[in-house]
């Protein structure tokens, strides 16, 4: 996915004013438990299994490989379910990991990112996004939550969020009933930057336009994202208006929704060039700190730290 220009971009960096609140100490201790070197060796798998065209082999290989990796993380069968849907004749899959909270078991933290790429093996776009949400879904695996997780990912994004749009049509809604109720959706989309360029800034998105009804909350949940970026990365952060990715097919139903993307835009997703050697993984891993930070205050997750009780 590849932002469109604005012509006013809502800046509002974030460094020094957003420290007074401080880090919850076991979230701290759990973002220090994501790996670089499992970021940087998932991206090189990644960009190994090639053009994950919606409907192609390369696509259903990459399923795979994700899948796998969560069932190597301890993730259960029940825990695993799949999204099969149908693009013109092309037939994909989105994946979907559900971990239960503790205290509102049917109330769901939904944090997404879509794995197809086009033209090229998309380690940007979006690579980047799937090691993150991967990485943080195996640290979180066992740590309690308030509010219920699914780590999903999407494919058909490329394709005008199909597999999105699926999902939250059959899946979310059945006959136009709600099958479960959404606290967030928290969405990771190009997030690899630039190899060469200074990245320290990341992109927060805001839902600005769309169902209106939506708006406030979405304000005050990238806001408190602005913060948690803050408290556990090195990055600061601007604003910037939602749109064009997956977490538009949940704000076209009234769902709140936030996310992640690069402020320097690359300009090689969606061309040969959007591979490993052209990314910047050391940005990607602040960002996986970022997201596993905000995602533990999201999901309201354990402030006990058990490696210190």
């Amino acid at each position: 996915m590849i932002k469109k220009i604005h012509s006013l971009v809502l800046l509002s960096f974030a460094a020094a004013g957003f420290q007074a609140q401080n880090a919850v100490p076991a979230y701290q201790t759990r973002v220090d438990m994501i790996s670089e070197k499992n970021i940087v060796a998932n991206l090189k798998e990644f960009e190994g299994l090639g053009i994950k065209t919606t409907g192609s082999k390369e696509n259903e290989n990459a399923f795979n490989w994700i899948k796998s990796k969560y069932i190597s993380y301890g993730f259960t069968e029940d825990q695993i379910s799949e999204d099969p849907f149908k693009t013109g004749k092309a037939e994909s899959k989105n994946l979907i990991i559900t971990k239960i909270g503790t205290v509102h078991p049917d109330k769901y933290i939904i944090i997404c990112g879509h794995f197809d790429s086009i033209n090229g093996p998309g380690v940007n776009d979006n690579g980047s996004g799937t090691a993150i949400i991967m990485e943080a879904a195996r640290i979180l695996r066992d740590v309690p939550t308030d509010y219920s997780i699914k780590f999903i990912h999407f494919s058909g994004e490329e394709q005008g969020l199909k597999g999105s749009r699926h999902y939250v049509d059959h899946v979310v809604y059945k006959d136009n009933v709600r099958q479960f109720d959404i606290k967030l959706v928290f969405n990771l989309d190009q997030v690899g930057g630039k190899k060469g360029l200074f990245h320290d800034t990341v992109y927060c998105d805001e839902d600005q336009g769309g169902t209106s009804k939506n708006n406030k909350a979405s304000t005050e949940a990238t806001h408190n994202l602005q913060k948690y970026v803050a408290l556990y990365s090195p990055l600061k952060t601007a604003l910037d208006p939602a749109e064009d990715t997956d977490y538009i097919s949940f704000e076209r139903k009234g769902e709140v929704i936030t996310g992640f993307f690069e402020y320097l835009r690359s300009e090689l997703p969606h061309t040969p060039d959007d591979t490993f050697a052209n990314t910047d993984t050391r940005y990607v891993f602040n960002i996986g700190k970022a997201t596993l930070g905000a995602l533990q205050h999201f999901a309201e997750a354990s402030k006990v730290d058990k490696d210190k009780k």
